[in-house]
């Protein structure tokens, strides 16, 4: 009798043990996973690193220096900022500049903005702009130098940040 009841208990001790773990990984209902892509507070997954083209401003005749930016200006703002600067005092500067919010497949523009100097070797244009938050930004500012009988410009594209 006691070989009998000993065997049992083996028995059902091997089963409860084959089948805990088969419990334990049945889902009850339905469970998110966070997508390693997606940043925390991001609605889209970050857009894929832009090709890396070197601009050489030294090819450049006219334009010294060109930059735009992109920052949080606190709340739901973004503040933009882009600059411009040349050799030598020109007739004329102007920088076109958007700012791009990026939908999960494509950069499209959001706001964007133009300022202009005459007789100036430098240029600087700032903008606050609300924007939604959970999305990519990014500024494409063109540059543009005219010294009167020439003109000559270079785009410039910031880091993305997440707002």
């Amino acid at each position: 009798m006691l070989k009998m009841s000993l065997s049992s208990i083996l028995k059902i001790t091997l089963v409860a043990a084959l089948s805990v773990p088969a419990l334990l990984s049945i889902p009850v209902g339905s469970t998110a996973a966070a997508s390693p892509n997606i940043a925390s507070g991001a609605l889209t997954a970050p857009p894929p690193p832009e090709e890396q083209i070197v601009h050489s401003l030294a090819a450049l005749k006219y334009i010294y220096q060109a930059a735009g930016n992109v920052s949080p200006g606190g709340g739901l703002t973004a503040n933009v900022t882009t600059s411009t600067t040349t050799y030598k005092e020109m007739k004329s500067l102007q920088v076109d500049y958007r700012l791009e919010r990026w939908t999960g497949s494509n950069w499209v523009t959001y706001r964007s903005g133009t300022k202009s100097k005459t007789q100036t070797q430098s240029l600087s244009a700032q903008s606050s702009w609300t924007v939604i938050t959970g999305y990519y930004y990014r500024v494409v500012s063109t540059h543009t130098a005219n010294d009167g009988t020439n003109s000559e410009n270079t785009i410039h594209i910031s880091n993305n940040v997440l707002f």
